[in-house]
């Protein structure tokens, strides 16, 4: 792989576009992200189409659609981020810490932070039937495109639509993503991967999925994108014999000690299923720097960058069929009932927060929850704390 320092700089403004249809505030306002990774310009690249496009043929939204670049600095360089991971500050807590902090004493990515925090905050600020984020990424290693989000009902919405697979529970691995400050807010939330960072496809999968999202979302008919199914087979070609949904199980944490020291096996993509006990990746020589898969899976985002702290993820496959009980559970309310449950207690009266001693649940509990819309936020005095997604039924 080539330099990341050789190659030319991207310089874009934060709003990289803008589409409104006559009525303001009427429809869904579709915001999507890109370049929230400054090693991942594909995005902002099909924006940059996209909005040419809309303006040469004179299409109307019924909406809006607002594109936003994410870390200007770190682009401009070509580097993954400058000091901290700007995918991982947008925990409740720093977003907390940042609203109360000087701005002269934020670093290069908590600027950016800042700046992006404040074009999303004034665009929420107008009330809306519906507001989407699409957070256009891309990985260091190949693979089909693929789409990760909360599980939450009105995210399936868009996930599915898009007919790529769909990652379920990356938020119990890693915190403080984009994704999840919109989402807590109850907004449509997902992150769309869509190939290899240099991969000059992975600009194209960008594009098409951003014209399928303003179709699904309402923004546009079908008629308005001639090239419609070329877009949908650009997407859904590369992972048509894919499992639809994997669940997220497993990721393998750098130690910041290591972070350069870290080499992934050459070759590994996305989606290729991996024997347990596999080698996968070198942490310094020898025996004991080896990292070997812990169970058999789909191994997920192999990191081949030098800056980052996710090694691999590794997840199994989920039947379609548990998605839709799962939405039957939810709209029947049954998380009401666990409360009722050896060693589950309700943390609060809305049963949004659950305190679980595992001593007592022992069995299925995180899948019980887990189709009934909670994940597993954090461990306190022993006890196992879920939090419940926010499903607009």
């Amino acid at each position: 792989m080539s330099d990341p320092q050789a190659r030319p700089s991207l310089r874009v403004e934060r709003e990289v576009g803008r589409r409104a249809g006559v009525e303001s505030g009427k429809g869904t306002l579709l915001v999507v992200t890109a370049g929230v990774h400054g090693n991942e310009p594909a995005g902002v690249q099909a924006l940059e189409r996209v909005f040419a496009t809309l303006e040469a043929r004179g299409t109307r939204v019924k909406g809006e659609l607002v594109g936003l670049s994410g870390n200007r600095a770190a682009l401009a360089q070509r580097t993954r981020f400058h000091h901290t991971d700007l995918n991982r500050l947008w925990s409740a807590e720093n977003v907390a810490e940042l609203r109360e902090r000087a701005p002269a004493l934020d670093h290069a990515d908590q600027r950016e932070q800042r700046e992006l925090l404040g074009a999303l905050e004034t665009l929420l600020a107008t009330p809306r039937e519906r507001v989407a984020l699409l957070d256009l990424h891309s990985t260091s290693g190949g693979g089909p495109p693929f789409l990760v989000m909360g599980d939450t009902l009105q995210n399936r919405e868009l996930a599915f639509a898009l007919g790529v697979p769909v990652l379920l529970g990356l938020e119990e691995n890693i915190g403080g993503t984009l994704i999840e400050h919109v989402g807590a807010l109850g907004h449509v939330a997902v992150v769309l991967e869509a190939g290899q960072n240099e991969d000059p496809g992975t600009i194209d999968r960008h594009e098409s999925a951003v014209w399928l999202a303003l179709v699904a979302l309402g923004l546009l008919e079908r008629s308005d994108v001639p090239d419609l199914a070329l877009h949908t087979a650009r997407l859904r070609a590369p992972a048509a014999d894919l499992p639809p949904v994997v669940e997220v199980l497993h990721r393998h944490d750098i130690a910041p000690e290591d972070e350069q020291r870290f080499r992934m096996v050459p070759g590994l993509e996305s989606f290729q299923s991996i024997e347990r006990g596999r080698l996968l990746a070198h942490v310094g020589t020898g025996s004991d720097g080896q990292v070997l898969a812990p169970f058999t899976g789909v191994l997920l985002m192999p990191r081949y960058q030098q800056k980052g702290l996710d090694g691999f993820f590794l997840g199994r496959r989920v039947e379609p069929r548990w998605l839709k009980l799962s939405a039957v559970m939810r709209r029947m309310h049954l998380e009401r009932m666990l409360g009722l449950l050896p060693g589950v207690e309700l943390a609060r009266a809305d049963g949004n927060v659950l305190s679980v001693d595992p001593r007592v649940a022992r069995f299925f509990t995180n899948d019980l929850f887990h189709l009934l819309g909670y994940r597993r936020q954090e461990e306190r005095d022993q006890r196992l704390v879920f939090t419940r997604r926010n499903d607009k039924l």
